[in-house]
């Protein structure tokens, strides 16, 4: 972001991780904005869903075959194999078994929540819970190699945590 570049005092406020999202929602913003039908007859209004329903989302397949291979080939093509590799072993005790002890940890403690009547009428099965907890421990921490890439951190942490981050995706 040739923003955040050139103006290091905005850089040491906002993460370029935080302007992407900012850009992200003013965009989709604006989208609604400019898409939304205004006083459209009825046989009309399902040809401006349409289109509108176009704009704004995308395939799933389009997800996986178009934007995540270019991501996790850059991911892969900048890592330094020799840091990699030289601390293989605690990157995939941290990608398998550590993400698995965070599900379940986690999914345990929403049990907890949902035995004690946090949740309302919402009572997920534990099948769902463990879903969910999967799925919140396989998160991908561009956020926290951003604020690394910043303070310049000890080289070895970073590559444990972008190692474990492109073992996990």
């Amino acid at each position: 972001c040739k923003l955040l570049h050139n103006r290091p005092m905005i850089a040491s406020i906002l993460p370029e991780a935080g302007l992407a999202i900012i850009v992200g929602t003013l965009a989709s913003f604006i989208i609604r904005l400019v898409v939304k039908p205004a006083e459209v007859s009825s046989e009309d209004a399902d040809v401006v869903d349409i289109a509108a329903n176009q704009v704004l989302t995308f395939s799933s397949t389009t997800f996986f075959v178009a934007l995540l291979p270019p991501i996790i080939f850059n991911s892969g093509y900048q890592l330094k194999m020799e840091l990699f590799l030289e601390d293989f072993t605690p990157i995939v005790s941290l990608a398998c078994v550590g993400t698995a002890i965070s599900a379940v940890v986690v999914s345990l403690l929403l049990q907890v929540m949902v035995g004690a009547g946090f949740t309302g009428d919402f009572v997920p099965s534990f099948s769902e819970i463990l879903t969910f907890g999967a799925l919140i421990s396989a998160t991908d921490p561009v956020s926290t190699l951003a604020v690394f890439q910043t303070r310049k951190v000890d080289p070895r942490l970073f590559y444990l945590v972008v190692g474990e981050s492109v073992l996990n995706d």
